[in-house]
């Protein structure tokens, strides 16, 4: 919690009116704020938070504005600042430089929500964990993640996002992590990035902050860009060459086996993640819980436990045909790994990917799109659906259906599939791909 001192030297904002000095966070979201939260008019692009003033303040503590508004303020805390947006950054920076506990980062191309989920899951079992709420990654999310702070709080586990060049040094301006998870590099972002050297280059300004990298040593590319480091290097992976890695892997319907190894212990685990995406992902954050003093036992509870995070790699079951959701966002590094899963999975099945747009790709978006269809081809999956504007390019390669939305694409499948098929969905997240889900388990109520 912070109190109303810390908000005014944090922001160097101007009290207006006086009522709760103390807020358990802060809030830009008038529908889900709380009580004891205090709001932020923040001006997004397509309507400006001031608009919304007099509602978060029937409904919480307080308000924070940057222009005058026509609102009686009696008995609630109302301050000015000259920017919003900076102010809450600013009470973010304030928040980070309070803490005297560890700060872990976590990033990379694909799997940081599940990483940062299951690293926060292995140490919350001993430590009073602060995490990044759902994938609040951003300049804006980040710090209303650290407004969530309380006095017991020991390890933050805060996801970070990036689009451009110097998103991540601004995230570290503001966090300041000791230590970091770097999941892997991959074709992200491309149009603010411009090349995968792009990609690395963004990533890897968290080394100007963080004294130790946890990094996907499996990752080539990564690696290379680390050569020149001088903190101290943590692998994880699947060769024993490196410092924390996964061996003996089973993969089944429902989940995976396999045996983590440490230069300190030998054990088997069990996981309902699925793909070997999600391998990489579990073996970065048993190698962070390892390091921070986690038992066997307690990584054992927890993995056991453990549900795919919502759109990431989830299994519905409808009838005899399985759906493998995975459709929070697409690059071409997560949809070749997601092809790849299905299809391990299809066996005797007839494998359907249905598949989005991959957006923020920049000059790269057609050879991308077209590139799946090589992959489509390759992996020999049977039946091919599209939904955008750039995934016809994947046609060019294989024959298939393409949908100018998710609607069209989902009623099309929900007429079309026959029975025992295993369908992959996914694709960038404002394709909206769960309209697709939606449709098919309609189909099996009615």
């Amino acid at each position: 919690m912070f109190t109303l001192e810390d908000l005014v030297n944090a922001t160097g904002g101007q009290i207006l009116s006086k009522g709760d000095e103390l807020f358990s966070s802060a809030s830009i979201d008038t529908r889900t704020i709380g009580s004891s939260d205090i709001f932020f008019a923040l001006k997004g692009t397509k309507r400006d938070g001031h608009e919304f003033v007099g509602e978060a303040l029937s409904k919480s503590s307080g308000a924070v504005i940057s222009k005058a508004v026509d609102i009686d303020f009696s008995g609630k805390t109302v301050v000015r600042v000259q920017d919003t947006s900076e102010a809450l950054r600013s009470l973010g920076r304030y928040i980070r430089a309070k803490f005297k506990g560890s700060v872990i980062a976590v990033l990379g191309s694909n799997g940081k929500t599940t990483t940062k989920e299951l690293i926060s899951g292995f140490l919350g079992k001993k430590y009073n964990i602060l995490k990044t709420e759902g994938n609040l990654n951003n300049n804006i999310g980040v710090p209303l993640s650290l407004s969530k702070y309380r006095e017991n709080t020991e390890i933050m586990v805060l996801e970070l996002g990036t689009n451009r060049k110097g998103d991540i040094k601004e995230l570290c301006e503001i966090v300041y992590p000791q230590y970091a998870v770097i999941t892997n590099i991959g074709y992200e972002h491309l149009e603010g990035f411009g090349s995968l050297e792009g990609v690395r280059e963004g990533e890897l300004e968290v080394l100007q902050y963080a004294k130790t990298v946890f990094v996907n040593g499996d990752d080539k590319f990564l690696m290379e860009g680390l050569k020149s480091w001088q903190g101290k290097i943590i692998t994880f992976g699947l060769k024993n060459e490196f410092d924390y890695y996964a061996d003996e892997v089973e993969f089944h319907e429902s989940g995976t086996d396999f045996v983590f190894n440490s230069q300190l212990a030998r054990f088997p685990l069990k996981t309902n993640l699925i793909g070997l995406h999600n391998l990489y992902n579990i073996t970065a954050a048993c190698a962070v819980a390892v390091h921070f003093g986690i038992s066997k036992c307690m990584i054992k509870e927890t993995l056991k436990n453990f549900e795919p995070v919502k759109m990431r790699g989830e299994i519905f079951k409808i009838d005899d045909r399985e759906i493998f959701f995975d459709a929070y966002n697409a690059n071409p590094s997560s949809v070749r790994a997601a092809l790849l899963e299905l299809s391990r999975r299809k066996k005797d099945r007839i494998a359907v990917a249905v598949l989005g747009d991959m957006l923020e790709l920049g000059e790269y978006t057609e050879k991308a799109h077209e590139e799946i269809g090589l992959w489509l081809r390759e992996l020999k999956i049977e039946q091919f659906i599209g939904v955008g504007k750039f995934i016809g390019n994947a046609l060019r390669y294989v024959d298939g259906h393409v949908f100018a939305n998710a609607e069209a694409a989902g009623n099309f499948l929900r007429e079309n599939l026959k029975g025992n098929e295993v369908v992959l969905i996914k694709g960038s997240r404002a394709v909206r791909m769960e309209k697709i889900l939606e449709i098919l388990m309609k189909g099996q109520r009615e």
